[in-house]
């Protein structure tokens, strides 16, 4: 491996944050393009629970006895503590074509009070079976330090002609600080704040002209001590405190054959965002999954919902219409 290039595909050998991360297959560290998602899910478990039917929608949301069944899981689990990008991540095992009653019958709190979130779909291959996926969040960042609660009171309601949910989910988690980590490519830094206090000043090294760094928000997807990165004509077995940015494969990471560069402001690697080995280290203790990374000037294209937890990339009018499946 030469000093000027990093490690381009990576898979998971060491301890990581989540269980779900042994599924992962090869991803790529370049930010070309991906569409869709890839064979596996990145943020956990399941963490729903059983509850009652649904008494918000209207009666005219509820669907005939003889409809097809649509089950709903969840990818966030019960009782975690996230960065305040997280998005809340539920899989459908049918192609709904309605999301009004959905939308409708979802409810939110923050600290107990309540509050306005939507649903927005996509297409996915997360999970087999599972052909449609939605992500429902609010109008901008959830708030700091905060308990929320997510009602799901579905089962029974119309997915859609011909479709109703079979199962009514609750999810409840918190938010830990606000950190928000912003990678300028024009001086070639992260510059890192907590709770709006400033937490350092980090050199970094980008993608190359021909393996481009993506623009946009980006929300750490997950976290891993150790990992291996392959690609054409390499394979590093012990690719340090790495946190993933997107599915195929950006990450924050510790690169040690690449400190001139990284010191120098030279933009080299295969797409990931290079970092000082006692820089990562400092970041891998301070920043979780769920925490924003903000890239408003990196040489690549824009990040998509797609590509990642890109959520934030979309602006809230649109959000607003559903995306894939409308909500209205």
């Amino acid at each position: 491996m030469t000093p000027s290039r990093s490690p381009r595909r990576a898979r998971i050998l060491g301890a990581v944050t989540l269980a779900a991360v042994a599924a992962l297959t090869l991803a790529s560290c370049s930010s070309a393009a991906k569409s869709g998602h890839g064979s596996a899910v990145i943020t956990g478990a399941n963490g729903s629970t059983s509850a009652p039917g649904s008494t918000s929608a209207s009666t005219s949301a509820s669907a005939s006895p003889a409809a097809a069944p649509v089950h709903v899981r969840l990818t966030n689990s019960d009782g975690t503590t996230v960065g305040i990008g997280m998005p809340v991540i539920a899989y459908f095992s049918k192609k709904i074509t309605s999301a009004k009653a959905l939308q409708q019958a979802t409810t939110m709190t923050v600290n107990g009070a309540p509050a306005t979130g939507a649903w927005y779909f996509e297409t996915s291959a997360a999970f087999k079976g599972y052909p449609i996926e939605g992500h429902f969040r609010p109008q901008k960042f959830w708030p700091a330090h905060a308990t929320i609660h997510i009602g799901m009171p579905i089962k029974g309601l119309s997915a859609g002609e011909g479709l109703a949910y079979d199962d009514s989910l609750t999810l409840d988690f918190s938010t830990g600080s606000a950190d928000i980590a912003v990678v300028d490519d024009v001086s070639h830094t992260l510059h890192l704040t907590i709770d709006g206090q400033d937490k350092g000043t980090y050199p970094v090294s980008l993608g190359a002209s021909n393996t481009r760094t993506r623009s946009g928000i980006k929300v750490i997807m997950e976290k891993g001590r150790v990992t291996r990165m392959s690609g054409p004509g390499y394979d590093e077995c012990c690719v340090k405190y790495t946190q993933r940015l997107t599915y195929d494969g950006e990450y924050l990471h510790s690169a040690p054959w690449n400190v001139s560069n990284i010191e120098h402001g030279v933009d080299s690697s295969n797409g990931c965002t290079n970092l000082l080995p006692s820089d990562a280290i400092k970041l891998y203790g301070l920043l979780t999954i769920g925490d924003v990374v903000e890239y408003p000037n990196a040489n690549g294209g824009k990040m998509q919902l797609g590509q990642g937890y890109g959520d934030w990339n979309v602006p809230w009018p649109l959000w607003l219409t559903g995306g894939l499946v409308s909500t209205s």
